[in-house]
C-alpha cells in the first residue's frame, strides 16, 4: 500500500481481530488512514472476542472517539451491494457491504476471507486490497507501535479472534511472533505452522 493518508474500509473479521487483539483503540489510533465501515458491516460485530461479551459498547465508543466512520450505503452503493451478494460471487452481506462502500468511497477494502479477496482481484484488480495481518504489518515497519506492543495485540488477535492469516502474510506473522508463541495460535496451526 502506497504511504500516505488513506481511506480504509474495514470488514467485521477485521474490527474482530483488532478487538481481540484487546488494544482495538491503539490500533486505530497508530493507523495514519480514515477508517470507514459500512453500516451493515459494522452491525455485525456483536462479540468482543477477547472477552466473550457483547460488543456495543466498545463499537460505539469507537465512533464516538472518531476512531471509525460509520457509513449508510448510498444508491450506487446498494447496487454495487447486491451485484456482489448475486451469484457468481455471492459474497455475504458484511463483506459485500465493505466492498461497495470501497469502491464508491475510493477506498481500500480491509479483507481477510479467501473469497471476498479473489473477488476483489478478479473483478476491481486495480484496487488495493488489505487485510488484518498487513495492517498489523504496517504498523510494525512504520514504527508507530513497539515491537512489543505490536507482537503481544497480533498474538492475542491470533489467540482470542482466531484472525485469519493471508497467505503473503504468514511468514512475517510467524517471525513476528516467534516458533513457540506461532505453534500456540490455532489459525496458524491450521495452515501448518505450529
Amino acid at each position: 500500500m502506497a504511504e500516505g493518508r488513506q481511506t480504509l474500509v474495514l470488514d467485521a473479521s477485521v474490527l474482530i481481530n483488532f478487538l481481540g487483539s484487546e488494544c482495538v483503540e491503539v490500533i486505530l489510533g497508530s493507523l495514519s488512514d480514515r477508517v470507514l465501515m459500512a453500516e451493515r458491516t459494522f452491525n455485525e460485530v456483536l462479540r468482543d472476542p477477547s472477552g466473550r461479551m457483547p460488543a456495543a459498547a466498545q463499537r460505539r465508543a469507537l465512533v464516538d472517539r472518531g476512531l471509525i466512520i460509520v457509513a449508510p450505503l448510498d444508491h450506487v452503493g446498494n447496487q454495487w451491494f447486491l451485484d456482489l451478494v448475486s451469484e457468481p460471487d455471492a459474497l455475504d452481506d458484511g463483506e459485500a457491504a465493505a466492498v461497495a462502500l470501497a469502491l464508491v468511497s475510493d477506498a481500500v477494502p480491509v479483507l481477510d476471507e479467501r473469497r471476498a479477496r479473489r473477488v476483489v482481484r478478479e473483478r476491481f484488480a486495480e484496487r488495493a486490497l488489505e487485510s488484518s495481518a498487513g495492517l498489523f504489518r504496517r504498523l510494525s515497519e512504520s514504527g508507530r507501535l513497539p515491537p512489543e506492543v505490536l507482537r503481544d495485540a497480533l498474538f492475542r488477535a491470533l489467540q482470542n479472534a482466531r484472525m485469519a492469516v493471508v497467505p503473503e502474510e504468514l511468514d512475517w506473522v510467524v517471525r513476528t511472533l516467534g516458533t513457540d508463541l506461532a505453534s500456540r495460535c490455532p489459525s496458524l496451526a491450521r495452515r501448518g505452522r505450529g
